[in-house]
């Protein structure tokens, strides 16, 4: 009797699980990328947006909803604001945890504290951290806290969706990273990961696999078209606003990439059924970048506790040192693709500072503007966070233009290059799509003749692949951070009015980014409540 009991008890479990696997199964995914420190809200035009505690409060709110939200990042949460300088990301992680992250992968800027720093870090996270690519030698604890990926349920805890989640970070970590962060550190190729966990993935039995890229648009857009079997890439890096998300057609059903900018200004937001009934089992309903606005909630705990940290740093950065007449424009889309007035404020501070015929400074170590009126050392920090020291370096001519002819050759095929050089007074660059014109004081540069370049010790390590950086001589090693000098800088001059001279022409189109073929027209970017 009681072997028939089992029996009958096994098949009405076993039935009820077929009825209930039948059902389609509803959940939303929310994706963040590069938010850099910025723990509380930034400007955006008028309104202060973004902040921890507005994306907690609006994650919050979808679940009040009765939804089922899977929350993810793809890095580079470190580095950009003061909290970090002060904090090393502790917070970071913390306020990442209050908010139900799944997993997050790694950015390149979460090695900017050093291995030992980021281990210490990342042992306060609950959540996953994935780098399939990645092989850490040094610190066998930071090897252990890593994944390569994850399986999460998804959906109801009654019947959820298995979702593979695989962690692929920038593969040119050498060449972003100052080389003193990465010693020990091996960086696999994104194909050559990807085409080793993915059987492993599909043997599991994941239902379905997700990306969290952070190497780039150009990157992702690249596996997105030679890897079918990704349902989605959730993407990084670029800090492009991918509004609305692109979504297409695949073998499953629908395939969607995107990036959701930067500072948590936005959150890509995409509403999913999977029915495991029908041959394209996933469909995405609705899918949108959701601004994260100034009248939006935010949550009180994490807003009181993000008010403190500034609270605690403001005594020492928001200190006033001069002013500005004008807008210092150190914005991304700027700063790495043209002359800037804030470009060459840094580049004349640093060429004045170590006494160098010229400097030049790239444009991905310039992270912040500059808004008109008084100017504080928080301003400083903000625009230079990277503990850079200031180098003098000799070198030839025509090694000086072939540090330019690299530069020209990366923003023709890469937007947004971080290796974009400012430049200093007296020196003038004009790009053409086959060559580059490099003058000095009104003088083309003499290919034998020695000049003193003043930048810094990432770039005189032939960071950002400026390799031709490596065939100077370094001449100085001042021992003075770069940050250090701009606000001692800013204390003499006092009033700054920064302009754009013609320092840099570029005399042909730069790229834009692609996207993919086939991006579907009918999806919904608004969301029903």
């Amino acid at each position: 009797m009681k072997n028939r009991f089992a029996a009958l008890l096994t098949l009405a479990f076993s039935l009820f699980a077929a009825i209930l696997s039948a059902v389609p199964v509803n959940f939303t995914i929310l994706h963040t990328s590069d938010i850099h420190a910025h723990l509380q809200p930034v400007a955006s035009g008028s309104e202060m947006v973004g902040g921890y505690a507005r994306i907690k409060a609006y994650k919050d709110s979808l679940e009040e909803e009765g939804r089922n939200v899977l929350m993810l990042s793809s890095g580079d949460i470190f580095q950009g604001t003061f909290f970090y300088k002060f904090f090393q990301g502790i917070p970071d992680i913390e306020f990442m945890n209050r908010t139900g992250y799944a997993a997050m992968t790694l950015g390149n800027h979460e090695f900017d504290g050093g291995q030992a720093a980021l281990a210490e870090a990342l042992a306060y996270a609950r959540f996953p951290i994935l780098a399939a690519n990645i092989q850490f030698k040094k610190i066998p604890e930071l090897q252990s806290k890593l994944k390569p990926w994850v399986m999460i349920n998804a959906g109801p805890a009654e019947n959820p969706v298995k979702v593979a989640i695989i962690g692929i970070t920038a593969e040119n970590l050498p060449k972003i990273v100052p080389s003193v962060f990465i010693k020990d550190i091996d960086v696999f190729g994104a194909e050559e990961t990807l085409k080793r966990y993915l059987p492993e993935i599909q043997m599991a039995g994941a239902e379905i696999i997700l990306l969290l890229s952070h190497l780039g648009w150009e990157k992702e857009l690249q596996l997105f078209e030679s890897f079918p079997d990704l349902d989605g890439i959730l993407g990084g890096h670029s800090h492009l606003a991918i509004s609305p998300p692109a979504i297409v057609d695949g073998p499953r059903g629908h395939r969607f990439l995107s990036e959701p900018g930067e500072w948590g200004k936005g959150v890509t937001r995409y509403d999913l059924i999977f029915d495991r009934d029908v041959e394209r089992s996933l469909r995405v309903t609705a899918a949108a970048l959701v601004p994260m606005a100034e009248n939006m909630p935010e949550d009180s705990q994490i807003k009181h506790e993000a008010d403190g940290l500034w609270q605690q740093i403001q005594v020492k950065v928001n200190i006033p040192i001069g002013k500005t007449s004008v807008y210092l424009n150190g914005d991304r889309e700027h700063i790495r693709t043209r002359e800037t007035n804030l470009g060459n404020l840094v580049a004349d501070c640093v060429a004045d500072t170590v006494a160098a015929d010229m400097a030049v400074m790239n444009g991905g170590g310039i992270r912040s503007s500059i808004a008109t009126g008084t100017v504080t050392i928080g301003d400083c920090l903000n625009v230079l966070p990277f503990d850079n020291y200031l180098i003098k370096v000799e070198m030839t001519g025509a090694t000086l233009t072939k540090i330019f002819e690299q530069v020209r050759e990366a923003i023709g095929h890469e937007s947004g290059f971080g290796g974009f050089l400012q430049v200093s007074r007296g020196l003038q660059v004009k790009y053409y799509s086959n060559l580059v014109v490099v003058t000095y004081n009104g003088q083309p540069v003499e290919p034998r003749k020695k000049y003193t370049v003043a930048t810094n010790d990432f770039l005189s390590g032939g960071g950002n692949g400026l390799t031709a950086f490596l065939e100077s001589d370094v001449t100085e090693s001042t021992g003075v951070l770069a940050a250090d000098a701009f606000i001692k800088y800013i204390k003499q001059t006092g009033e700054l009015a920064a302009v754009e001279e013609g320092r840099i022409l570029i005399n042909f189109k730069l790229p834009g980014h692609k996207m993919p073929a086939g991006i579907l027209k009918n999806i919904p970017s608004k969301f029903r409540r």
